[in-house]
């Protein structure tokens, strides 16, 4: 299957093509064969610009071959090559007018620049450890772990009231950098080097060496015909300069869809915007799912996120604590889990009544201890019984006073106890449906139960037993609508029902909204609207002439 990326995306992948890109598949000619133009480029104020053989040849190794390996021609490979490099000259000249690199930006760059050399050394450094039948490295920070930890969502823009209108504020959302501080090039060279260089007669160090050394030399064999001095020094300072040049060039790129993307502060997308692709993914659901009962089930059982408008009030919301059986077994005892198995097959072949079959799934439950992790989101190798996690949840819960502190309460436990990485993070819980249910059986009539009482925020009184573990549900309501549409050639959005998308959460357990989400799919969508628009008004402007004789017999 084809797929098509958008020009900024296909731009940014071409501005690495520099590094360490196929150039071993250049043909053995000269430097005045790789500086030969493929396209012309001529700007309404006379300024041209050559796009060139090396520079055509590494965006089709980068972008061009994966074509031809999902289908189309060279022809057609080729031509598509070509039109993508077009754009990202284009862009890049139009943002060099419109963007200034500052000096802190320029030390972001030379960190960039010093990442990626590291980075390509630790690709010889991987190549050196196989055939040295050496293993890697490893440090506490490298092990797996099993972390679950809280991410809180980190909004990009919020919705302010000012000089009696709605608008879209952006936020701040960009890290501190850790840089080096790189006052120039050279000085990224120069530490580059002692990195590479350093020698404390270590096996690590000596394999480091190596790699250097293969690093430089490939280096080289990528510049051979091209009568340039061969010195180490002189190629590692040509490729740190190519190297800076092409992430200079993402710098502008990437920068350049922030400029367009804000207006003094403020989101070019306006709340009218929001709200109009808000009322067109809602009247899609409608049409989509009234029409396709079956289709509608399945969309809310295993992708709510899909949906945007709910026919019916047959779904509700749960999560849950997942505290998972241990499974070790020892001689002449069966492990928890074992003893599940055979519970549960004894009682369906009917070696045991229900009565007994639940008193032991009882007994059983009250043996498993949930494993505790830190605020960090790690094991501590202490556990508590399970039973304990449910009695000190109900207390927690019974003192609440709101919707949300209850919430909050079960996030932390779930948080500290759980065992179910699919709740992690999630932007919606589970939905259980009244007539049908993904869930196993134990969980889902638990769940019925709570939905039953309707009371949010309400728990199971007992564990829940399953083939997975015990589990410990907690009811976030029903699945309901935010706008109910009764005509929908009459339904209409007003700028304050803003309001409504900004205190809608996605889900109780975490702080995005619906209008985060919705923002987040139209301002993807806008920039790349606006993208191309951008080119074609920017190429209007521009002569542009395709060397074909040069680049289609490649």
């Amino acid at each position: 299957m084809k797929r098509k990326l958008s020009s900024l995306v296909l731009c940014l992948l071409l501005a690495f093509v520099v590094m360490l890109s196929g150039c071993d598949l250049f043909p053995k000619n000269y430097t005045a064969y790789l500086n030969k133009s493929v396209c012309t480029l001529t700007y309404a104020d006379g300024k041209k610009e050559e796009i060139t053989t090396e520079a055509y040849i590494n965006a089709f190794n980068s972008y061009g071959s994966s074509l031809v390996q999902n289908g189309s021609t060279y022809e057609e490979a080729a031509e598509q090559t070509i039109e993508v490099l077009i754009n990202r000259y284009v862009l890049l000249n139009h943002a060099k007018s419109v963007i200034t690199i500052s000096e802190d930006d320029k030390k972001e760059i030379y960190d960039d620049v010093y990442t990626s050399l590291k980075s390509n050394l630790e690709t010889y450094e991987t190549e050196v450890r196989e055939e040295w039948g050496m293993d890697e490295p490893t440090s506490p920070e490298d092990e797996e772990t099993d972390i679950v930890l809280y991410e809180e969502y980190v909004p990009t823009a919020e919705v302010v009231f000012v000089d009696g209108q709605y608008k879209i504020k952006l936020l701040d959302t960009t890290e501190d950098k850790q840089t080096t501080n790189f006052a120039s090039l050279e000085a990224v060279i120069e530490q580059f080097k002692n990195f590479a260089n350093y020698n404390d007669n270590t096996t690590n160090t000596k394999i480091r060496k190596e790699a250097y050394r293969r690093f430089l030399t490939v280096l080289k064999k990528n510049e051979q015909n091209l009568n340039l001095s061969t010195d180490y020094d002189s190629i590692l300072e040509r490729y740190v300069e190519k190297l800076y040049k092409s992430t200079e060039e993402n710098f502008y790129i990437t920068n350049l869809e922030k400029y367009y993307k804000t207006e003094e502060g403020y989101s070019t997308i306006s709340v009218g915007q929001v709200l109009n692709k808000y009322k067109s993914l809602l009247l899609q659901s409608k049409f989509k799912y009234e029409a396709n009962a079956e289709n509608y089930d399945k969309a809310m059982l295993e992708s709510f996120k899909d949906v945007y408008y709910v026919v019916d009030d047959n779904y509700f919301f749960v999560s849950h604590i997942l505290m998972k059986y241990d499974e070790t077994s020892v001689p002449g005892q069966l492990s928890q889990k074992q003893q599940y198995d055979n519970l549960k097959t004894e009682y369906e072949n009917g070696y045991i009544s229900k009565k007994v079959y639940e008193e032991k799934l009882v007994e059983l439950a009250n043996q498993v201890q949930a494993k505790v992790r830190n605020e960090n989101g790690e094991q501590t190798g202490e556990t508590v019984s399970a039973s304990k996690v449910l009695m000190d949840l109900t207390l927690d819960l019974e003192i609440a006073k709101t919707d949300e502190e209850k919430a909050e309460i079960f996030r932390d436990y779930m948080y500290k106890f759980s065992e179910d990485t699919g709740t992690v993070n999630a932007e919606y819980m589970y939905v259980v449906g009244t007539e049908s249910s993904q869930m196993v059986e134990s969980f889902t009539e638990d769940a019925r139960k709570l939905n039953e009482n309707g009371v949010f925020g309400s728990i199971s009184t007992k564990l829940v037993a399953s083939e997975y573990g015990v589990h410990i549900l907690f009811y976030g309501g029903k699945v309901e609508n935010l706008f109910t549409v009764t005509d929908v050639s009459t339904f209409t959005l007003n700028d304050s029902d803003i309001e409504v998308l900004t205190n809608a959460k996605l889900s109780a357990l975490n702080n995005k909204t619906v209008f985060h989400k919705v923002f987040e799919l139209l301002s993807e969508d806008n920039y790349s609207i606006f993208e191309n628009m951008n080119l074609n008004v920017l190429k209007k402007d521009i002569k542009i002439e395709k060397h074909k004789s040069v680049y289609e017999n490649l």
